[in-house]
């Protein structure tokens, strides 16, 4: 169960994105997601979307998220620059054991039966991506950025999040980080079409990361939401970390000019691959890869409170 390919994943992507029509969508006109990603369309205008407006709140239970790391290093995982951000993702053919998490059903529904827990319990990771500007809000504050660590349950069918915001407030480089935004840097640099500062970066082989690094030990907000890109399906259990990761400012700056000015390598109308003639990237004029907050619609929000 947990070795998870990534064939699940890219269906349930693939499915949201053919649900979107073949429109293309951009952050300068969130405002019409509703409308353009809903009804046959979409899900976009559902009743239980996302992101939300959390609150402050004092904690709702106690209990701990089984986090384990599994045994998969780097060198497993796929760098990618897209429109919406940066993101990574396992490679098709693993040998070894992805990270996985279990939400604490038992103490946030009252029934020990985990097969009465939509989606079940437990959801191996997928997939890892940040969009610029936070989508969530916290106490009605936005951060600089927000971090999707997207897990699936055993047959794909439903989707967990981990999120935190990201903040560039550290004097100095997050360590973790930089491992991965030096492999963002090398995609980058591997096109060859704009100008980059060249990294002088000699990625350790087998480097096993713990990617739950800024989950272990903490508070989460949880509730029932969706995807934030159309289509929107509403198939996520949303678990929101309290605290956010923090970063260096050199380190956030050097990612959002990645993904706002990455040029990639396109085929022409004669076969030939060229430089695109305009970065790729669907960020608002602003600079901003994320929805903002939609209706809670009466969905209960709790917050799960480590115990230790």
């Amino acid at each position: 169960m947990l070795f998870h390919s990534a064939v699940a994943v890219i269906a349930m992507f693939a499915a949201s994105a053919q649900a979107a029509g073949n429109s293309v969508y951009d952050y300068d006109h969130v405002d019409t997601w509703n409308a353009d990603f809903g009804g046959d369309n979409g899900f976009c205008d559902g009743r239980k979307q996302s992101p939300i407006a959390l609150e402050t709140m004092d904690c709702t239970l106690y209990a701990n998220y089984e986090l384990n790391q599994g045994d998969c290093t780097l060198d497993d995982m796929d760098f990618i620059i897209n429109k919406n951000g940066v993101q990574m993702n396992w490679k098709s053919e693993l040998t070894c054991r992805q990270p996985f998490f279990k939400i604490p059903f038992a103490q946030i529904t009252g029934d020990s039966d985990e097969t009465n827990f939509l989606g079940g319990a437990t959801y191996v990771h997928a997939q890892t991506h940040i969009h610029l500007s936070s989508e969530h809000t916290i106490d009605g504050k936005y951060s600089a950025a927000e971090l999707h660590m997207v897990h699936l349950n055993a047959d794909g069918t439903r989707a967990s999040v981990l999120g935190t915001m990201i903040r560039p407030t550290l004097p100095y480089d997050n360590p973790s980080f930089e491992h991965f935004l030096k492999r963002w840097s090398m995609v980058r640099e591997e096109a060859a079409c704009d100008c980059t500062d060249h990294y002088s970066f000699d990625p350790p082989e087998n480097f096993v990361l713990d990617v739950y690094e800024n989950m272990e030990g903490k508070d989460f907000y949880h509730y029932d939401g969706g995807l934030t890109t159309p289509g929107c399906n509403e198939i996520v259990w949303w678990n929101f970390n309290t605290e956010p990761w923090h970063i260096s400012v050199t380190q956030f700056n050097k990612m959002a000019d990645i993904i706002l000015k990455y040029k990639p390598q396109e085929v022409n109308e004669a076969g030939e691959s060229q430089c695109a003639s305009k970065p790729q990237t669907n960020a608002s004029r602003g600079g901003s890869t994320s929805r903002p907050p939609q209706a809670l619609n009466g969905r209960e929000v709790i917050k799960v409170c480590n115990f230790s």
